[in-house]
């Protein structure tokens, strides 16, 4: 195995332990729980696993050109008229997003993570690596899980804690 590939297994041990604590987070949820919000202005619990859901499955598929016709199935999970969804099939969207993020972080080398593909934003095209956007879509899981879990909290319901990431 090369240093690279140690390396990313390295992370993707941690961000799959952040994916599983989220999932059990969400999995107990009832459809009142995954309504709750932090504040009315913002998200709720069920709108903000949408969204991390969608940007994962919208970057991976568009930009990445992975994961194929069942993961383009997800890209619109985030929008404002997508249907509402059990916790189970928040999990559900969770574990089938996460492996296709798995199967890529266990085959790309350095070279794929330096090479560049296109992305559209607001009418300006841009090349960016295919590393940048594996780093983007962690930040974003950590971003939105947190809010997640400071949801979860403020409500009294069980939230990812830090030695629940460490495996503790």
């Amino acid at each position: 195995m090369s240093e690279t590939s140690e390396t990313l297994a390295f992370f993707t041990e941690g961000w799959q332990n952040y994916q599983k604590q989220l999932s059990r987070a969400l999995a107990r949820l009832t459809p009142e729980q995954l309504a709750l919000r932090a504040a009315p202005n913002l998200r709720s619990i069920e709108e903000l696993a949408h969204h991390i859901i969608a940007v994962r499955a919208g970057w991976f598929h568009y930009q990445l050109e992975e994961g194929g016709e069942e993961l383009r199935a997800f890209t619109t999970w985030g929008e404002p008229e997508s249907p509402p969804r059990s916790a189970e099939e928040l999990v559900s969207g969770l574990e089938h997003t996460w492996r296709v993020i798995q199967d890529v972080l266990g085959r790309y080398t350095l070279a794929d993570l330096r090479s560049t593909v296109q992305d559209e934003w607001n009418g300006k095209i841009s090349s960016i690596s295919r590393g940048w956007v594996l780093w983007h879509v962690l930040q974003h899981d950590l971003h939105h899980g947190g809010e997640i879990a400071y949801s979860l909290g403020m409500h009294g319901l069980p939230a990812p804690s830090d030695t629940d990431l460490y495996g503790e």
